[in-house]
C-alpha cells in the first residue's frame, strides 16, 4: 500500500465524543463483514471477498477503522475541498472532523505493527480488482480482500486501519426475512497506547464554509 504524499487523515463522526475517543488514541473499529448491511455508500455487500463480483468472503470478522486521506497535492492555501457527499452520506451534517498529521500517526501505527502487534497493516485503499496473483495469495492467508475495493468507492479515499484479532460473529434472526439469518459482529476498541493530542485537532462541520458544493477545511494546526 502506498503512503507517499500523504499529508493528513480526516474522521468524519455525527458525534464530537467519537472523534474525543479518537484524539485519545482509541480507536472503536468494526468488523469487514458488518458493513454488509449497511444502506447506503457506508456498506458495501462486496467488503471482503476474495475475488472480483463475487459473494465469497474471507477474514470478515477481521476489525477496521477507516479514515479519509490528504495528499499534498490536495491542498492549496492549506486549505482542501471535502466533498459535500462525503459528508451527507456519513450522517455527519451536524457532527465533528478530526485532522491528524500523517506522519506522527504513521509512527504511532507503526509501533503496533509487529508481529505480535494489534495491527495488521495500516495504509490507503487500493480501488480497482485483483489480478490472479493477488487472488492466489488471498486464498493462501494474506488478506489482500481488505485492502482493496471496487471503484465506485474511489470517491471516498480510505485510509484503513486493520486490527489483527477476529471478533466474534454470530447468526441471529432476520426479522425482515422470517427464517433467515443474518451475521450479527462485535466490535473491537484498540488501545494505540498514546493520545493523538501533540499531532491532531478536531473542528466542526457546522463551521466550514462551502464553495462549489464542497467544503472547504482549514488544514492551520489548532492542537
Amino acid at each position: 500500500m502506498l503512503k507517499d504524499g500523504i499529508a493528513c487523515l480526516l474522521k468524519f463522526a455525527p458525534r464530537e465524543a467519537y472523534i474525543d475517543d479518537l484524539i485519545n488514541g482509541h480507536l472503536y473499529m468494526n468488523a469487514a463483514g458488518y458493513y454488509h448491511g449497511l444502506p447506503g455508500e457506508q456498506g458495501d455487500p462486496l467488503e471482503a471477498s476474495m475475488a472480483p463480483g463475487a459473494c465469497l468472503y474471507r477474514y470478515t470478522c477481521l476489525p477496521i477503522y477507516c479514515m479519509y486521506t490528504v495528499r499534498e497535492n490536495d491542498i492549496v492555501n492549506n486549505t482542501v475541498n471535502i466533498p459535500k457527499r462525503m459528508i451527507q452520506e456519513f450522517g455527519c451534517e451536524d457532527g465533528w472532523i478530526s485532522i491528524v498529521q500523517y506522519a506522527s500517526f504513521a509512527r504511532l501505527a507503526d509501533r503496533h505493527t509487529t508481529d505480535d502487534g494489534s495491527i495488521y497493516a495500516h495504509g490507503p485503499i487500493s480501488y480497482g480488482v485483483p489480478g490472479p496473483k493477488l487472488i492466489h495469495e488471498i486464498f493462501e492467508g494474506i488478506p489482500h480482500n481488505l485492502v482493496i475495493k471496487t471503484p465506485k468507492y474511489a470517491y471516498q479515499r480510505e485510509y484503513r486501519i486493520i486490527g489483527t484479532q477476529p471478533v466474534e460473529c454470530r447468526l441471529i434472526p432476520d426479522e425482515k426475512h422470517p427464517g433467515c439469518k443474518i451475521e450479527e459482529y462485535d466490535h473491537a476498541e484498540l488501545d494505540l497506547g498514546s493520545g493523538l493530542t501533540g499531532f491532531s485537532w478536531k473542528v466542526s462541520v457546522a463551521s466550514l464554509e462551502e464553495a462549489q458544493g464542497d467544503l472547504m477545511l482549514e488544514l492551520s494546526h489548532q492542537a
